[in-house]
């Protein structure tokens, strides 16, 4: 009996220090970036009057690795309860373009939401071939309560253009989502706290009809793909500070034989790829 108790005891002993350090390794998690049984609060776009962001946007083309640096300046104009008009670089054209997205109309803030009325513009490398804005109606660009890959607001359309005697179908639906909360992040070299982040994807498809020796058939040119993808970054008390953007297309390798078949040349490239990062480099914010 002696023998068999010191047997069982060292073995129940084990049995009770794995199930507490289960239990402790359960409790354990990342709260860095999870909005689940996280309380978040904060001004994510301070919207006074005169409150000014600047950045520097860096364009760069990954097929040629040529670089532009620029600038862009945004402010507030007009601010209400609920609403706020921003203006970038006294009236011009913004060199980012989700800088250009919050200059494009009006900005409807919550205590937990920022939404947009205004309109996205297309990438510039497609523009030779499609060119139109996308019209947006409270577009939610962040929700300081969704959590982690939650859909925050989707607009979709089809719309037909003529290119060269030839019908253009293009669809696209542009989409926002939660990509959740850090209580610190390293940005650049600087270090923030508190900082929601969202994501924003235009998925975007163009196809026509097209003849050849008298005979017609669809003909898809880019076949449906993310055309942008732009990470963006809002800090408590500050706004946004970054915003990561990508371009991609390509377009298909049996479009551009069938279109070269039919004597037509696209005027832009079968491929692109650009990144667009915007920081930011100062900013001035009423007290």
């Amino acid at each position: 009996m002696n023998n068999l108790k010191h047997i069982i005891l060292p073995v129940i002993a084990m049995l009770f220090i794995v199930s507490c350090s289960s239990n402790d390794d359960s409790n354990e998690g990342d709260t860095n970036n999870n909005n689940e049984n996280t309380t978040i609060e904060g001004d994510y776009f301070p919207s006074s009057v005169n409150n000014y962001w600047k950045y520097d946007v860096t364009t760069t083309d990954n097929t040629t690795n040529e670089t532009i640096v620029s600038q862009d300046s945004l402010y507030v104009v007009s601010e209400s309860a609920t609403s706020v008009m921003l203006d970038v670089n006294d009236g011009l054209s913004a060199n980012g373009p989700i800088i250009g997205l919050l200059s494009s109309g009006t900005l409807t803030k919550s205590n937990t939401t920022l939404a947009v009325d205004g309109v996205l513009e297309l990438p510039a490398e497609i523009t030779d071939l499609i060119d139109f804005d996308i019209a947006l109606n409270n577009f939610v660009l962040y929700n300081i309560e969704a959590n982690n890959n939650s859909q925050l607001a989707s607009n979709s359309n089809s719309i037909t253009q003529d290119f060269n005697g030839f019908p253009l179908t293009i669809n696209y639906q542009l989409t926002s989502t939660a990509l959740g909360y850090n209580e610190n992040l390293s940005l650049n070299g600087t270090s923030y706290s508190n900082v929601i982040s969202s994501k924003l994807s235009l998925n975007l498809s163009v196809s026509t009809t097209i003849t050849v020796a008298g005979i017609s058939f669809p003909l898809s040119i880019l076949d449906s793909q993310d055309i942008l993808v732009s990470t963006n970054y809002y800090v408590d008390t500050i706004g946004l500070v970054q915003a990561d953007s990508g371009t991609n297309y390509q377009i298909s390798a049996t479009a551009i034989t069938a279109l070269e078949t039919a004597g037509i040349t696209l005027p832009i490239p079968a491929n692109g790829s650009t990144s667009v990062l915007q920081e930011l480099t100062d900013y001035v914010l009423a007290e």
